[in-house]
């Protein structure tokens, strides 16, 4: 099920909050929709999932206009959005069972949908004793109801730390597998996502400044991600790192090195250490930072 929009503009009173916004995101793909607060990004979902028109442009989610009830597009639509609110003195399984009786469905689906967000153990739980991780494991579930074939998820890691977010992305990168789902997932973090999203929007002042495959778009931008390597060799081993082409550069440290190589490639690498683990010229590795941040001001510098 694919989205698209075609020089989309969205204007509330003075403020133009989209300014000719256009893309696509295709179908099965786990798109990152990328910005900083204030870029447009809840605006463009709330515009997807049918709650807000457009001032202009037009919108096409799987072929279907979102604001026409007789298209039937929120039968097919999960919507998770930025600060949901919960009636916090009831339980997780009264509030599941009571959304899917609203859309049309047993209360079975709320079993399952708890089961697919890892909140079975907490059905019987008030809301108000859940912790912020498990709060975004419930609205996971309630977007979930009805298994749609398109989740929309506006900043499903924020105000966690960053053991949770990497948990809930895991998560959702498991649904998106189980489901079969198209999942546009919209965030300010970057580092964890690019190990979830395959492709990306990256929005910036209410402009789409690019969007496409995320390794089109690493390779476009020649982004570079740096490893930190624990040896007890580190001349050695740089000297072997340093012919494998993807490798940019090589910096010497009493003990380890900070490597730097091609985004594309980082996968490659990642498999050449472990392997070095196992003779003992490698202690220990671990990414230092991650290129989606790098390829966010890249593009936006290039614009």
């Amino acid at each position: 099920m694919s989205i698209v929009f075609d020089n989309v503009v969205k204007i509330y009173g003075s403020v133009e909050a989209l300014r000719g916004v256009s893309f696509r995101v295709g179908e099965g793909s786990m798109t990152g929709l990328l910005g900083p607060n204030g870029a447009g990004k809840t605006t463009t979902l709330k515009i997807t999932v049918g709650l807000v028109r457009p001032t202009r442009g037009r919108v096409l989610v799987a072929g279907m206009d979102p604001l026409l009830e007789e298209h039937g597009v929120k039968s097919i639509l999960g919507y998770l959005p930025e600060r949901p609110v919960y009636p916090g003195f009831v339980s997780v399984r009264t509030l599941l069972r009571y959304l899917a009786k609203l859309r049309g469905l047993s209360s079975r689906y709320a079993e399952r949908v708890a089961r697919l967000a890892g909140l079975s153990k907490y059905m019987d739980s008030k809301i108000n004793a859940l912790s912020r991780g498990y709060l975004q494991r419930l609205g996971l579930a309630q977007a979930l109801l009805g298994e749609p074939e398109i989740l929309l998820l506006d900043e499903p890691t924020a105000n966690l730390d960053p053991a949770a977010r990497v948990e809930i992305l895991g998560l959702i990168a498991r649904l998106k597998e189980d489901l079969g789902a198209t999942v546009v997932i919209s965030s300010h973090i970057l580092p964890e996502l690019q190990q979830v999203v395959d492709h990306v929007i990256l929005i910036s002042k209410g402009r789409v400044v690019d969007y496409g495959p995320l390794e089109e778009l690493a390779r476009r931008y020649g982004v570079t991600v740096v490893f930190r390597v624990d040896t007890p060799a580190p001349r050695s081993l740089a000297r072997r790192l340093i012919d494998l082409d993807s490798v940019k550069g090589v910096l010497i440290h009493d003990g380890w090195l900070e490597v730097h190589v091609e985004a594309l490639a980082s996968g490659e690498l990642g498999g050449i250490l472990e392997d070095l683990r196992g003779s003992g010229m490698v202690r220990g590795f671990k990414v230092k930072t991650g290129y989606l941040g790098e390829l966010y001001e890249k593009a936006i510098s290039s614009a």
